[in-house]
């Protein structure tokens, strides 16, 4: 991972989602860590996603960052590409759009 790169990004859905049953939908493994948190594990690569809006099974607002790339990547991979990879195939199962926010 790029030194320079932050690996957190936020994210808004168009209407509240269910990030559990969404990741369970998907086949990705996950750990809850609390109502509004759990540990992500996708393409080999952990992520830390924590539901600023709602919680996990009401989201609508999130905050997703890399803690681990895969060692599959190369090491000048953009972390924030893979959290949006993640967060499209979430939204696209879940039949709602995603923007990113500031």
């Amino acid at each position: 991972m790029k030194n320079d790169e932050q690996a957190l990004a936020h994210y808004q859905f168009s209407s509240t989602i269910d990030v559990l049953a969404t990741l369970d939908q998907l086949g990705i493994e996950h750990l809850e860590v609390s109502t509004e948190r759990t540990i992500v594990i996708y393409h080999r690569t952990i992520f830390n996603f924590a539901v600023l809006t709602g919680q996990l099974d009401t989201a609508q607002t999130v905050t997703v960052e890399v803690f681990d790339i895969s060692p599959d990547l190369d090491a000048d991979t953009d972390p924030v590409s893979l959290i949006e990879h993640l967060i499209g195939e979430l939204a696209t199962v879940a039949s709602v759009d995603w923007e990113r926010q500031s």
